[in-house]
């Protein structure tokens, strides 16, 4: 068999012998139809600067969100209650962590606890968390002896933006600046 590509249509022969009463169908030819011309492919266009993905996502896991989308401040709010039943169980009465315009996964929350004590209180990262814009339940441990019955909630969060030398936040140059924003709100946890 031989074929030969004439720019966007193939011409084929075929020395293979055809039983008898197979039709060979006409083949295309590059004169079949002259006013057909090759379309060339578009082809990418580099760019240094992240751009929003082409199905038009605004929501993004446990990868950066294009700084397109990211031209203003971080924000974030704590609101609720969590009445533990017992050590182990607790009752979530609306307790949230509410953010926006995060940048990265790899961002942390940093949580306050008062009183001081040992309670481990998550998410500490925004990792497996929808960005930019999302909100998460609270987890909660307590230490084996709480030194108080109820306890209050704040957090900050960390955001980076791309900033120019004036620090404006830009889409294209500049350096990522990493902020630290204090949430607004609070979260109560009380005990048994």
């Amino acid at each position: 068999m031989s074929a030969v590509y004439f720019g966007g249509f193939w011409r084929g022969t075929s020395d293979v012998p055809r039983p008898s009463g197979v039709v060979n169908s006409p083949e295309p030819s590059e004169t079949d139809n002259p006013s057909l011309v090759p379309t060339p492919t578009p082809r990418p266009i580099a760019s240094s600067v992240p751009l929003p993905t082409g199905d038009g996502r605004t929501t993004f896991i446990d990868e950066p969100v294009p700084w397109s989308l990211l031209l203003g401040q971080a924000s974030c709010r704590l609101q609720g209650e969590i009445k533990f039943l017992n050590h182990n169980t607790y009752d979530n009465q609306d307790a949230k962590f509410i953010y926006s315009g995060v940048d990265h996964p790899a961002r942390n929350i940093f949580w306050t606890v008062t009183p001081q004590d040992d309670l481990s209180v998550g998410p500490n990262l925004f990792s497996k968390l929808v960005l930019p814009n999302g909100e998460s339940l609270l987890g909660i441990t307590l230490p084996e002896n709480p030194k108080s019955d109820s306890y209050e909630l704040t957090a900050k969060i960390q955001y980076g933006r791309l900033v120019d030398e004036d620090g404006n936040f830009v889409t294209v140059g500049g350096n990522v600046k990493v902020f630290e924003k204090q949430c607004e709100g609070k979260t109560t946890i009380v005990l048994p």
